[in-house]
């Protein structure tokens, strides 16, 4: 018995060790509730899943092939510097308006491409760019492992990145693609960087429905724009649920989705037009990367098509949906590249209707929950007078969600829908959501963040400065109009409390000149917990400066200064 009592003040004591020298996590961990929770790491929901990337594959991916993200700005004209469109596309004359905002992005891109265009337009460097993202999100202290609690018995997993502080922010829901885990969302890396790393938002990133996680923490499974399209209905009920303890953080909601979980997106988006108050509209925007449009074509164009893609995509599917075999028996047994044409076609002659559809989700007038899976993932003929906006991007080369199926068809209007709050963004390079590898990376963080602030009314930010007088004997005639600053962000010290920015300065005479600036990280858009960082960390500040920071000499009563100025949530 006193062994016993012993080994129990031991455990409580090494848990409470554990906590306390983790106080970022310990934040995290207030806003637990009974509907989103925070599992513990011997959480049987976190317990390896058949079907996520094998190990080797995963230390090819992660050890001999990675590269680390830095979100450095290139040197642009004034014509094409981010800065200039994003004061564009927050003007609220445009904001007002999607088809405007839509076409100045169209525009953009196209003025521009010469600038910021990358270059590197082959299928396997687009790929392999996009998969081998160093990232370590489980081990990253501003993240943390949720499971949202939904009607059903529906157990979804998600990963909520918080900036440390109480102040209220918008909330933006990603979605993730097609087999996508919040264990291994590889090819979704570079968006939780640029939506939560680099720009103000708290995020909560959400698996897909063919994730290998839901299925192995599901007893039922169903997957596309229906069902998820009311999941983050249900999702952002609870965020701006007062009872919720998460929702004293949240200014308002934004969906953004990325290719199958971009279905459920434009799904939502109709849903939200008889869902929200009659204050506000529950979600203020919504955004989708490649998405589906129309999920049964797409569908037949993988499974049908024939030829190495569709063995690829079938030997793929096998391989991440292996726990769907103990569920669905039938899976069993299939013919010769033709195991994902036989799940769906159980999952549609199986289907009983939204798994997590109750009467208090209001569904468009006329449309009813259905165990017709093709027709209720056909919402289109009842899309009409949507007011929130949906931006649109996707690229003309698409072989996992072929364009002329999908997003073409909305821009062309060969899809008839009586609403004018969707527009497209062609874009002519990239291959199926591979966008930060064709295109300048702090270009699309710009694009991404803007558009969601500029549907933020209530969202305040602050320009925070440090003024560095230069006038001493040692910068005496160096500066000039035409002096201009570069900037290299050093990684911080994990203990130091400072980053460090080494600073090239030249003036109209080519002249230059070196310096170091400090700034302190208790000035920028994170609060910094934990006693000391970690790598993670370290390497999302380099990202957060690179992204924010603006640097420029000014004149001052004869005298010039070197102004260092970054944004942060009021």
């Amino acid at each position: 018995m006193l062994r016993s009592w012993s080994l129990s003040i031991s455990f409580i004591f090494l848990s409470f060790s554990a906590f306390a020298s983790n106080p970022q996590r310990a934040f995290m961990e207030q806003f637990s509730s009974s509907r989103i929770s925070f599992p513990d790491e011997e959480s049987p929901l976190l317990s390896d899943s058949p079907g996520r990337y094998p190990g080797p594959l995963n230390f090819l991916f992660e050890n001999v092939l990675s590269w680390i993200p830095r979100g450095e700005l290139k040197l642009m004209s004034a014509q094409c510097a981010p800065h200039v469109w994003k004061g564009r596309m927050m003007d609220s004359r445009l904001a007002s308006s999607p088809q405007l905002q839509g076409a100045l992005m169209q525009k953009y891109f196209q003025e521009c491409r010469s600038e910021i265009e990358t270059g590197d337009n082959g299928y396997f460097a687009n790929v392999m760019g996009m998969m081998t993202m160093k990232y370590q999100p489980q081990a990253h202290p501003f993240l943390r492992r949720v499971v949202v609690n939904l009607p059903g018995n529906v157990k979804l997993k998600g990963l909520l990145a918080l900036k440390g502080d109480m102040k209220r922010r918008p909330l933006v829901i990603v979605r993730l693609g097609i087999f996508s885990s919040i264990e291994d969302f590889k090819p979704e890396r570079a968006w939780l960087m640029m939506l939560f790393e680099q720009g103000p938002f708290n995020v909560l990133m959400l698996e897909n429905m063919t994730s290998p996680d839901f299925v192995a923490n599901n007893n039922q499974f169903s997957f596309g724009g229906y069902d998820e399209g009311i999941q983050n209905i249900l999702v952002a009920k609870l965020l701006t649920d007062s009872n919720e303890p998460l929702s004293s953080l949240v200014d308002s909601v934004h969906i953004f989705g990325i290719s199958l979980g971009g279905h459920g997106v434009l799904y939502s988006s109709l849903l939200n037009k008889f869902n929200s108050p009659s204050s506000r509209p529950l979600i203020r925007s919504f955004t989708a990367l490649c998405p589906v449009v129309n999920l049964q074509s797409t569908m037949q164009s993988l499974t049908q098509a024939g030829g190495v893609k569709a063995a690829f995509v079938d030997f793929w599917g096998r391989q991440r949906l292996e726990g769907l075999n103990k569920k669905i028996p039938a899976l069993l047994t299939y013919d010769s590249f033709a195991y994902l044409s036989k799940v769906i076609s159980e999952i549609t002659r199986t289907y009983h209707g939204g798994l997590s559809y109750i009467s208090k989700v209001q569904l468009p007038p006329g449309m009813k929950d259905s165990g017709d899976f093709w027709a209720v993932n056909d919402f289109w003929k009842f899309y009409k007078q949507v007011e929130q906006p949906v931006l649109i991007y996707a690229t003309n080369q698409d072989p996992a969600v072929p364009f002329e199926l999908n997003s073409q068809k909305l821009q062309n209007k060969e899809m008839k829908i009586d609403s004018k709050n969707i527009r497209v963004v062609d874009l002519p390079q990239g291959m199926h959501c591979t966008l930060p590898i064709s295109y300048d990376w702090s270009v699309l963080a710009t694009v991404f963040q803007s558009y969601i602030l500029s549907h933020s009314p209530d969202f305040k930010m602050v320009e925070r400065f440090l003024e560095v007088d230069m006038s001493d004997e040692e910068w005496k005639g160096f500066f000039d109009e035409g002096s201009r600053v570069r900037f290299e962000v050093q990684e911080p010290n994990k203990k130091s409390g400072f980053a460090t920015i080494a600073l090239e300065i030249e003036n109209s005479k080519g002249d230059e000149k070196s310096m170091n600036l400090s700034l302190p990280l208790s000035q920028f858009d994170f609060r910094f917990l934990n006693p000391e960082m970690s790598s993670s960390e370290q390497e999302m500040i380099v990202r957060w400066l690179n992204q924010n920071l603006k640097l420029r000499i000014e004149p001052k009563n004869g005298k010039y200064t070197l102004k260092a100025t970054w944004p942060v949530a009021l």
